[in-house]
């Protein structure tokens, strides 16, 4: 991998982008906008991030600890982000993955924060029936933002809109 020095070095400007990824195939969409940006020459560092929800069910709760369910969610999400990771490993593009438990939307805009990312890469919303069960995360990340842009993209990477300030 490269060092984020290696960028200052060439004179170029690193373009820090968050892709949250998890289960879902429509998360690794930003893992292809991330690639398309490699190739049109620009220097990345790409941040996947899992996000585990806390869990409050009580069926849950009876027969596991809070430990054990921490754990899961830690092991579930350094298998997501090693198989989002490895396509921009092959292209050695910098990337590092992060977990983070909470609320999906606030964990999402208070890493890219903290990390200063310069942009959030999102899958586009869902329509129809599927945008029923999407719990409206995307909508609540683009009302949310503050200041760092969101690029919503499509299956193949391209974004669908202009960045959202």
């Amino acid at each position: 991998m490269n060092s984020p020095d290696s960028s200052a070095k060439a004179g170029t400007q690193l373009l820090r982008i968050l892709v949250p990824v998890n289960a879902d195939e429509d998360s690794r969409w930003g893992v292809q906008y991330a690639l398309h940006r490699h190739l049109e020459g620009r220097e990345l560092e790409v941040v996947l991030l899992n996000v585990g929800e806390p869990i409050t069910q009580w069926e849950v709760l009876r027969f596991r600890t809070q430990v054990e369910i921490s754990q899961f969610q830690s092991e579930r999400a350094q298998a997501f982000i090693e198989e989002a990771s490895a396509p921009l490993n092959a292209e050695n593009i910098l990337c590092r993955g992060c977990f983070k438990q909470g609320n999906v939307v606030f964990s999402i805009l208070d890493t890219a924060e903290e990390l200063a990312c310069d942009e959030i890469v999102l899958p586009r919303p869902q329509s129809g029936f599927w945008g029923l069960f999407s719990r409206g995360i995307v909508a609540s990340i683009v009302r949310g933002h503050r200041n760092i842009p969101i690029v919503l993209v499509d299956q193949d990477g391209a974004p669908i809109d202009r960045q959202i300030h």
